[in-house]
C-alpha cells in the first residue's frame, strides 16, 4: 500500500509540471504549479525502502512530466514511435537512473541511524539543510544532463513554465535557465521539509529538522532578494539600440508534409512579402531585411540556383528578390557532399539582386527525427528505408556562419575603437570605418538549435549582434508546442541580452527583447507577415555568456565530492558493524565457554 502511495507521489508531481508547462489551457504555462509541483516528488524519497523503488519513482515522474508536456511529438507523421516513444522512454529511463541518486543520502541516514540508534546528534549529510540543497542540486543536474548532448531534449523543464515571471527569468543573465530550476526547487524541497516537520513534530530528531529548516529558509530569503532587485532592474532598464534593422518576416502556414513543389509556398510568401513593403513604404521606409521560415525551398543549393531563377514561372524569386530590393534569409537545403548524399538543413543568404550569397547549416539536429544514427552505411541506411520508412537524415553542420547585414544607426551608434600605436594608422583606419557602410552581425540559428547553448554561445562570443531563428513547427498541430518552443528560444534573449527574431511557418513568429519581452508577433496558424525595426543594442559581454553553464558544473562536481564522501562513509560504517558483529561473536564465544565450565565445576562439587 505504501508503494502504491509513492508511485502516486511521482505521477502527481509529473502531472503538475507538466500542466504547469505551456499547454491548450496555459498557453504561455501557470508557474504558480511549480511552487508545489516537486513537493509530493520530494516526500516520495522520505519513505521509499529500497533503490528499485527509487527507480520507478524516477521513472515515472520523468516519464508522466514529458507524456503530459510533448504529447504532441505523436503528431510528427510516420516518426511517432520514435519522436514521443523512444524520447519518453528514454527521458524517463534519465529520471530513473537520477532517482537512485535521490535516495542516496536516505539511505545513508537509515545505516547511521541503525549504527547511532541512541544518538541524537547528526552529521550534517543527514540534515533537513543538506536533503533541501542536494535535492535542488541533483535535479537541477537532471536537467542539465536530458538537455544537452546529441540525444538532448531541453523540453518538459522547470525554465519552460516560468514565461509569466519575467523578474525571475532574468536571473538566467548569470545562471542560465538552471538557476530558475535551483530556485523553484529549493521552495519545494524547504516547503516539503516543514510539511514533514508537522508530521513528525514528536520525532525525536524533530527539533533538528526544524533548525535546519528555518536555517535553509532563512538562506533561500536572502537570495531572492538580489534575484528580484536583478530581476527589476533588467525589466525596467530602459535600453537604448545603437542600430536599426527595418525587417520583414513571413509566416507562409503551409504543410509542411505536402510532397509537391514549393511553387504554392513561395507565391503565397513573395504576396506576404510585397503587402507588408507597401505598408513600410507609405510610411517612408524601405525594409533592410526579408525572412522566410525553415524548409520554404525544397530544391537545394547551390544546383538550384538556376532553377529559382525561372520559378515560380510568372513571377520568380530571384526576379522577386531584385524589385524588393533587400537581403533575403530563406529557410532550405545545402549539398555539403553530395557523392555521399550528405545534405544539409539550411538558411539561405541571397543579395539584395536576387544572388545566392552564403548558408548556414543547422548544427544540433532532432535525433531519430532529422539525425539518424549510422545512416550514412548502406546496410544500415537500406533496413532503415525499407523496415521503417526513413529514407535518410539530415547531415549537421559544422561550423558557425554570419550574416552581415547593412543597417540603419541611431543617435546612439559609437564607431569601434580603433587600436592602434601608429597615429597616422590609426587615423587611416577610423576614416575608413566612417566611410564603410554600417552592418549588423547576425547568426540564423535554424529550428532546434535555439534550445541549446552548446550552438548559441559561440554564435554570441563571435560578435553575433542579432539572433534571427527560422523554424517550422507546423507538424505539430497544437498552439502548446509552438509556445513551448518560443519560451525556451526567448532564454537566449535574456542570457546574452541580445534582440532574437523568429520567423516560423505558423507560428510562433516574434520579436523579443533582451529582456524576453514581446515586442512584436504574429497570431498561430495563420498566413501572415509582420514588419519591425529590430533594434540592435551594444554587444556586451554577460555573465552567463562568459562562463556559460557554470552552474550545473558546479553542482557536479560537489556531487561528486559527495559521492567519494558515501563511499568512504559506508566503508567505515561497514567496518564498524563487522567490528561490533565480532565482538557480539566474541563474547557469545566466551559466555558458553563459562557456561561450559560452570556446568563442569558443579558436577565435581556434587
Amino acid at each position: 500500500m505504501e508503494l502504491i502511495l509513492q508511485v502516486f507521489y511521482s505521477i502527481f508531481s509529473g502531472a503538475l509540471l507538466g500542466i504547469a508547462i505551456p499547454n491548450e489551457l496555459h498557453l504561455f504555462g501557470a508557474p504558480v504549479y511549480t511552487l508545489i509541483a516537486f513537493i509530493p516528488y520530494y516526500l516520495t524519497f522520505n519513505h521509499i525502502k529500497n533503490y528499485r523503488q527509487a527507480f520507478l519513482c524516477g521513472f515515472l515522474q520523468a516519464l508522466t512530466t514529458h507524456l503530459i508536456s510533448s504529447y504532441w511529438l505523436a503528431n510528427f507523421k510516420d516518426f511517432a514511435a520514435l519522436t514521443l516513444g523512444a524520447s519518453a522512454f528514454g527521458t524517463a529511463c534519465i529520471g530513473g537512473i537520477f532517482g537512485l541518486y535521490f535516495y542516496l543520502p536516505y539511505a545513508e541516514a537509515k545505516i547511521h541511524n541503525h549504527l547511532n540508534e541512541n544518538s541524537l546528534i547528526l552529521d550534517f549529510n543527514h540534515t533537513s539543510s543538506f536533503k533541501i540543497l542536494y535535492f535542488a542540486s541533483l535535479y537541477t543536474i537532471y536537467e542539465w544532463v536530458k538537455s544537452s548532448g546529441f540525444l538532448g531534449y531541453p523540453w518538459g523543464t522547470v525554465s519552460s513554465a516560468m514565461y509569466k515571471w519575467s523578474h525571475i527569468r532574468q536571473v538566467a543573465s548569470i545562471t542560465g535557465t538552471y538557476g530558475i530550476t535551483f530556485i523553484i526547487l529549493l521552495i519545494n524541497a524547504i516547503a516539503g521539509e516543514f510539511y514533514l516537520h508537522y508530521l513528525e513534530r514528536n520525532h525525536k530528531n524533530d527539533d533538528n529538522r526544524l533548525f535546519y529548516t528555518s536555517l535553509t529558509g532563512i538562506f533561500f530569503l536572502a537570495l531572492m532578494i538580489p534575484v528580484f532587485i536583478h530581476g527589476i532592474y533588467q525589466t525596467s532598464k530602459n535600453r537604448k539600440p545603437e542600430k536599426l534593422l527595418t525587417t520583414i518576416f513571413v509566416q507562409q502556414n503551409s504543410d509542411p508534409w505536402l510532397e509537391t513543389s514549393d511553387t504554392d509556398s513561395i507565391l503565397k510568401s513573395q504576396d506576404l512579402t510585397q503587402n507588408q513593403k507597401i505598408l513600410l513604404n507609405q510610411e517612408g521606409k524601405e525594409p533592410d531585411l526579408v525572412v522566410w521560415s525553415e524548409g520554404c525551398l525544397r530544391y537545394p543549393f547551390p544546383d538550384s540556383q538556376g532553377y529559382y531563377s525561372i520559378i515560380p514561372t510568372n513571377n520568380s524569386l530571384a526576379d522577386f528578390i531584385r524589385r524588393i530590393n533587400a537581403p533575403f534569409i530563406i529557410g532550405g537545403s545545402y549539398i555539403k557532399d553530395r557523392d555521399l548524399q550528405k545534405f544539409n538543413n539550411a538558411a539561405l543568404l541571397f543579395d539584395e539582386n536576387g544572388k545566392f550569397r552564403g548558408y548556414y547549416g543547422k548544427n544540433h539536429l532532432v535525433p531519430f527525427a532529422e539525425a539518424i544514427p549510422f545512416h550514412e552505411y548502406p546496410a544500415i541506411n537500406s533496413f532503415l528505408s525499407k523496415k521503417i520508412g526513413i529514407s535518410a537524415g539530415w547531415t549537421p553542420g559544422d561550423q558557425y556562419v554570419y550574416f552581415d547585414i547593412p543597417c540603419k544607426t541611431t543617435k546612439d551608434y559609437k564607431l569601434p575603437a580603433v587600436k592602434n600605436i601608429d597615429l597616422r594608422q590609426t587615423l587611416r583606419e577610423q576614416e575608413i570605418l566612417e566611410n564603410m557602410p554600417v552592418t549588423v552581425r547576425i547568426s540564423a540559428p535554424i529550428c532546434f538549435d535555439d534550445a541549446f547553448t552548446d550552438v548559441i554561445r559561440p554564435m554570441f562570443l563571435n560578435g553575433a549582434e542579432l539572433f534571427v531563428n527560422i523554424t517550422d513547427d507546423s507538424w505539430s498541430l497544437t498552439k502548446s508546442s509552438e509556445l513551448q518552443h518560443f519560451v525556451i528560444a526567448s532564454y537566449r534573449a535574456i542570457e546574452y541580452r541580445t534582440t532574437l527574431l523568429r520567423s516560423t511557418n505558423a507560428g510562433y513568429s516574434v520579436v523579443v527583447d533582451p529582456s524576453g519581452a514581446i515586442i512584436k508577433d504574429l497570431p498561430l496558424f495563420e498566413a501572415t507577415a509582420g514588419s519591425f525595426d529590430i533594434p540592435i543594442y551594444q554587444h556586451k559581454m554577460t555573465t552567463y555568456a562568459r562562463f556559460g553553464n557554470w552552474l550545473p558544473y558546479s553542482l557536479v562536481i560537489l556531487f561528486i565530492l559527495y559521492c567519494i564522501y558515501s563511499v568512504i562513509s559506508f566503508e567505515k560504517t561497514d567496518y564498524i558493524a563487522s567490528e561490533r558483529k565480532n565482538k557480539k561473536h566474541k563474547k557469545n564465544k566466551s559466555g558458553k565457554k563459562d557456561g561450559k565450565k560452570t556446568k563442569k565445576n558443579s558436577k565435581i562439587k556434587k
